[in-house]
């Protein structure tokens, strides 16, 4: 047994020797780097943990990687829960899933419950019984951690069984030699203590503590101790010692070092600076070695060879890749490769990382196999690889091979070449004696089933019979063709009709070759649809009967059974539009090459409503493609069923992969959690809240609120060993019926608006093949209600909504007995409503009748005393006669009446609030005029507004004025209108001549609108006015004054300060007198004096009837002419001089303010007199046909009269009364009906108030 051990170990050493590193592997890795998120370029340690991530150490902190992104861990000073440094020397895991991470400052440990640190390490091992921390920390494959304490010897700590065993410097079967430990490993044995000289002890505690084995130390290295050295059990458990300027291996058995292997490879010995820094074995018996220099090699034990290997990706050519330092070396639980190095972040590598295998052989135009099963490669400028004979042309187009076992070559531009048995032949147009080609542009060619060849030209279609040894043609001349551009054929051997599929650059032509019926597609049968491009690149019938037709413009699925046709383009997923080449594997795949990628399309069949569902996967270079450009017709399906794709360097095929194992798929890792657009991390604040108290993946239940419905779950699956990403499908439950397939790009899943309540979260890993996984990955999601319809608000809701359900049917109950109430009462009134009337009517006629023989024997009555007796007793029935009257007038339309009665009574104020008018009472006006002048200061709180052209005028008011007012110039009228609303000022004084928008006209819209009526206006003119001048210019009579220029300054503040109220004030003369008055006198411009005089005659004209009554008619008592209160206003004086006083005597004193208070009393009195006889008449429109509001009406007519609006008219109504009465022998009733009164016997009631008699007594004594 010895014997064969020697030879074998001197076997392997001679190889060794004579073949050091003369063989490089080709191996394919996938790289990770700054580009995909790792930025730190060195890895000093990789580790895979159970959940599945894949841990690097780095200089620049500790980074997780699930597959897909990368996760940096740092060192944060003002943060206690992260690295205690960020400088990673290595990475284990221990029994619960925390993970022990040594940096350049010591130990932590990393949770991944909460993704933080723990940096006391000292309670940590204390809770262990280790009361010293240890320098050198290892947890062997049992989870058992085994440390170095300084001067004292080895413990290990079985966590498992919570025992701590100790093995002290003793020499005795529990104990272990002396020395400076550097490193801790295993082999099957138990663990391996290695010191500084190479000594290594073997202990074990899984059967009970013992040393198991000891080496002496190396006298190699008792002469340069060393620190770095490590030690690595291989799969035949041979002991390889490595580290610096050190590579040996130690056999157990033979109890023997082996120096030369080291020593073959330079990587031994002295002043070495091939160090080597890690060392890993696969399952394949590989052993690799990370160095310094020399990078990566692999040995093989069973083979004996020593390989140098470049970690490259696969599209980085090797020859400009140097030798890259390899940091350290791991293999993970599926035997995937990690190398760690120095400068270029991670490689790694595994049998399927890459979804196709390469030949690099040129540029593969044509792919074809014979009968024997022969590949044949046909390329753009070598010719047919493999075949060395003459050809037609090296530019090779197209391959066929036909039953006679020729194979046939087509070329571009240079005809046809046949080869059987080693000799060739070869057809062309341009050279052959004899017709045989049509044209020497071949595109594709195909066999029948029955051997005949079809070739496809661009001057038609030809097939050849080898049997006959014939061409015959299909053209476009001969008439068996449209076009003669051919550019692909396919032939379904397999296929149940005898169709030969024809692309032409016109559509598609379907061949039947047993009946020779033709028939061309650019569309679908129906042409209901039609195809993206009608210029054919490939075409395919597969194993369903479904026609697959390329075009430049994507790709086009026509199902002749159902008439029905599908498009796939870029838009639906295609990785491009222009199709070069389509084939369908043993799995029914279609694999689609293209001008930039590959793409395989997965057809589903929907059995519920027959139509199918197409999956798409793409791949690019990332994925093995030796390119992503293709040739045309470059494809063929080999008799095993799997695709060859040709393209610009090569060829490429799939790797077949063994069954899937439906238990190897790993579990799903929830790995990231994003609400809204933003990720949660783990013990982060968000929204004032913690939504992730533990790391996603470790939580079993997510807490939402009702605003974080919106969010996003990603997933991994740490499977890193796989030519594709992982599918995964997910089942919300409580929100889907069924699996749904999540998003591969994105790998996770989003929900938009969930609704509040609880769902469940299922998800499983599926393969690339479709194989599901059997293990689930299941998260409770509970997304919060609103407070508003948490469970005690809808409680607060069912009684609140009970309570008003109680209250409305109660309420309803009443309104019910209310409404009949009404209704019977209503009726019952309506009833005796129909009666009275009746009755009335019935005793109203006799008493008209009575009344009017009354009326007639007072006419013929001679004696006085007579006479007045019948005229009381016609006077009382006139009463009683317009009592009923009245009582049926009142019994019509009651419900109107009232409402015209509440109008009247109410009115609307500026903030739309409802108040008493004044004419209600006139103790309120009386009361706020007391209010007013009672204030400190009350010109100041008043607001007046000036409104003229003259900006000289203007700037010489605004200086003095605003000294007494808050006070505002205009010289634009529409403007000043506009602000007025708004402003609620409280006196106007504007221009009478002011352009596009008079003072009149603005008055009148003012004291019209409800909301400025109250404003007090003053229309200023130019001079004094003439009772015909106001009537010529259309003087509006709303005014509240009048004011003529020039005048006192003095005297305009005391006038404005009366019209708002205030009475007399004195007020200082400073303040409105100055410089500027003579500099305005100085342009004849003074407003010192004015004298405002009218003549008497024009104010008495159509007065005349008044002078023809007698000084001892009641009729003086009647007073309908401007009388002021002692309080108002009194008219201007005139200012003149002395010496002119006498001529001014005969003027009447009249201003033109009385002048307009003049005229507007006669206006009344004409409305009255066209009105009197409609019985009442509106306040409202008699203001309206005044052009004013009512309440300013109301108060214009009051201040000049001393009287209400009403008791003006009824004082009008008496004055025309005896009128009629000195000039008429009409009856009372007629009378009191002419003149407004609603019955005689209240007309009389009223004048016998009046003038202390009757009108029957006024009529005897002053009839005329």
């Amino acid at each position: 047994m010895k014997m064969g051990q020697k030879m074998i170990k001197k076997l392997l050493i001679a190889l060794l020797l004579l073949l050091p590193l003369a063989v490089t592997a080709d191996l394919l890795f996938k790289t990770l780097d700054a580009r995909e998120g790792l930025t730190s370029s060195q890895v000093n340690c990789i580790l895979k943990d159970s959940r599945g991530y894949v841990w690097f150490g780095t200089p620049a902190g500790l980074y997780r990687f699930d597959g897909y992104t990368f996760r940096n861990f740092q060192s944060d000073s003002q943060d206690g829960s992260s690295l205690n440094d960020s400088y990673i020397n290595s990475i284990q895991e221990m029994l619960d899933g925390n993970l022990l991470i040594e940096t350049s400052s010591g130990y932590c440990i990393y949770h991944p419950q909460t993704e933080t640190f723990e940096r006391d390490m000292k309670q940590t091992f204390a809770r262990m019984g280790i009361e010293t921390i240890p320098s050198i920390v290892y947890i062997d494959q049992h989870k058992n951690l085994w440390g170095a304490i300084p001067n004292k010897g080895i413990v290990c700590y079985n966590q498992q069984q919570q025992l701590l065993y100790e093995f002290g410097y003793t020499n005795d079967a529990q104990g272990i030699p002396q020395g400076v430990i550097c490193s801790i490993s295993e082999c099957r044995d138990g663990a391996i203590i290695v010191y500084d000289d190479g000594k290594l002890v073997c202990c074990d505690v899984m059967h009970q503590q013992h040393t198991v084995w000891a080496t002496e130390g190396l006298p190699q290295l008792k002469a340069r101790r060393t620190k770095s050295l490590r030690v690595f059990a291989d799969q035949q458990d041979n002991i390889w010692l490595y580290g610096q300027g050190t590579l040996y291996m130690y056999n157990k058995n033979s109890d023997q070092w082996d120096t030369t292997i080291g020593s073959s490879l330079g990587l031994t010995g002295y002043g070495v600076d091939r160090n080597v820094n890690g060392m890993a074995g696969d399952r394949s018996g590989n052993i690799w070695v990370g160095s310094d220099q020399l990078g990566l090699l692999k040995m093989n034990l069973n083979t004996h060879i020593v390989e140098s290997v470049q970690p490259r990706n696969i599209n980085v050519n090797p020859s400009n890749i140097d030798k890259v330092s390899i940091q350290s070396v791991y293999v993970d639980d599926t035997d995937l490769l990690w190398v760690g190095t120095e400068k270029s972040g991670v490689a790694f590598c595994g049998e399927y990382i890459y979804r196709f295998g390469a030949r690099h052989i040129g540029d593969v135009t044509a792919i074809t196999q014979d009968a024997n099963g022969k590949i044949w490669y046909g390329t753009s400028d070598k010719g047919v690889i493999g075949y060395d004979g003459n050809l037609a042309s090296l530019k090779v187009s197209c391959l066929a091979t036909t039953p006679d076992g020729s194979l046939w070559i087509g070329s571009k531009r240079n005809g046809l070449t046949r080869v059987r048995d080693g000799y060739s032949r070869i057809y062309s147009l341009s050279t052959d004696s004899t017709t045989t080609l049509i044209d020497d542009h071949i595109n594709a060619l195909c066999t029948d089933k029955i051997g005949n060849l079809w070739i496809a030209t661009n001057g038609g279609m030809q097939v050849y019979n080898p049997k006959m040894n014939t061409f015959s043609s299909y053209t476009r001349e001969n008439g068996k063709l449209t076009t003669n551009n051919i550019t692909s054929l396919f032939y379904n051997k397999n296929g149940k009709s005898n169709d030969l599929y024809v692309g032409t650059a016109e559509g598609l032509l379907i061949l039947n070759l047993s009946t020779t019926e033709r028939t061309l597609l650019t569309g679908n049968k129906s042409n209901l649809k039609s195809f993206t491009n009608n210029f054919i690149t490939q075409v395919l019938q597969d194993s369903r009967g479904l026609i697959w037709i390329g075009t430049r413009e994507g790709l086009n699925i026509l199902n002749l059974e159902n008439d029905s046709l599908n498009y796939l383009t870029e838009k639906q997923g295609l990785c491009n539009n222009n199709v070069c080449g389509i084939a369908e594997d043993k799995n029914h795949n279609i694999w689609v090459t293209t001008s930039s990628g590959v793409s395989r399309i997965v057809v589903q069949r929907n059995h519920e409503d027959g139509t199918n569902n197409y999956g798409l996967y793409n791949y690019t270079t990332a994925d093995g493609l030796q390119s992503n450009e293709f040739n045309p017709g470059a494809i063929i399906t080999q008799q095993d069923g799997n695709v060859l794709l040709g393209g610009l360097y090569g060829v490429n095929w799939v790797i077949e992969k063994a069954s899937d194992d439906k238990n190897a798929l790993p579990r799903v890792m929830l790995t990231q959690l994003y609400i809204g657009e933003e990720e949660i991390l783990t013990g982060h604040i968000y929204q004032e809240r913690i939504v992730l108290p533990q790391a996603l993946n470790e939580t079993n239940k997510l807490e939402l609120g009702h605003n974080q419905n919106t969010f996003t779950i990603k997933f991994a699956a740490g499977n890193y060993n796989q030519s594709e990403r992982l599918q995964f499908m997910y089942w919300m439950e409580g929100l889907d019926e069924d699996w749904r397939n999540g998003n591969a790009l994105t790998h996770g899943v989003t929900f938009r608006d969930l609704p509040s309540g609880k769902y469940i979260l299922h998800v499983k890993a599926v393969s690339a093949e479709g194989a599901v996984s059997n293990q689930e990955r299941v998260i409770e999601i509970n997304v919060a209600r609103h407070w508003l319809l948490s469970w005690w608000m809808i409680t607060a809701y069912v009684i609140l909504l009970l309570v008003i359900i109680y209250f409305w049917r109660v309420g309803l109950k009443q309104i019910k007995v209310i409404k009949a109430r009404k209704k019977a009462v209503i009726h019952e009134l309506a009833l005796q409503r129909e009666e009275i009337k009746a009755a009335s009517e019935d005793l109203r006629q006799p008493m008209a009748r009575m009344t009017s023989i009354i009326g007639n024997l007072s006419e013929k009555e001679k004696s006085l005393e007579e006479r007045e007796q019948l005229n009381a007793l016609h006077s009382q029935m006139l009463q009683i006669i317009t009592r009923v009257s009245d009582m049926q007038t009142h019994l019509e339309n009651p419900e109107e009446r009232a409402k015209n009665i509440v109008h009247d009574r109410l009115e609307l104020n500026g903030r739309g609030e409802i108040e008493l008018p004044d004419i209600a009472t006139e103790s309120l006006t009386s009361e706020a005029t007391v209010s007013r002048a009672a204030l400190d200061a009350p010109t100041m709180k008043y607001t007046v507004v000036m409104i003229d052209d003259n900006e000289d005028f203007l700037k010489f008011a605004t200086a003095r004025f605003k000294y007494v007012y808050n006070f505002f110039a205009y010289n634009n009228s529409e403007r000043a209108a506009a602000d007025l609303e708004e402003m609620q000022c409280d006196i106007v004084v504007c221009k009478q001549d002011m352009p596009r928008l008079s003072g009149s006209d603005l008055c009148n819209q003012l004291k019209m609108n409800p909301r400025t009526q109250n404003i007090k206006f003053v229309l200023m003119t130019e001079g004094v006015l003439s009772p015909q001048d106001m009537r010529t210019q259309n003087i509006t009579l709303s005014a509240d004054d009048y004011l003529s220029k020039p005048f006192n300054l003095q005297d305009a503040t005391m006038r404005f300060n009366k019209i708002l109220g205030l009475g007399a004030l004195e007020m200082n003369n400073n303040l409105i007198e100055g410089a500027e008055t003579r500099m305005l006198e100085d342009r004849n411009a003074s407003m010192t004096t004015a004298t405002e005089s009218i003549d008497m005659g024009e104010i008495k004209k159509g007065n005349d009837s008044d002078d023809t009554i007698a000084p001892n008619d009641p009729m003086n008592r009647v007073e309908t002419k401007v009388n002021r209160r002692d309080n108002q206003l009194v008219p201007q004086q005139p200012v003149v001089e002395e010496e002119e006083t006498e001529e001014q005597e005969s003027l009447s004193d009249f201003s033109m303010l009385d002048a307009m208070d003049q005229q507007l009393l006669k206006n009344v009195e004409q409305y009255v007199l066209q009105n009197m006889s409609r019985g009442q008449i509106s306040l409202e429109e008699m203001a309206n046909a005044m052009g004013m509001g009512r309440v300013p009406f109301f108060h214009r007519v009051r201040n000049i009269t001393n009287k209400t609006p009403a008791e003006l008219v009824r004082d009008m109504r008496l004055k025309h009364a005896c009128i009629l009465l000195k000039r008429t022998n009409i009856n009372m009733s007629e009378l009191a009906s002419n003149i407004g009164f609603l019955t005689a016997e209240n007309f009389i009631n009223i004048f016998r108030e009046k003038f202390g008699m009757t009108p029957l007594e006024y009529r005897l004594k002053h009839r005329q």
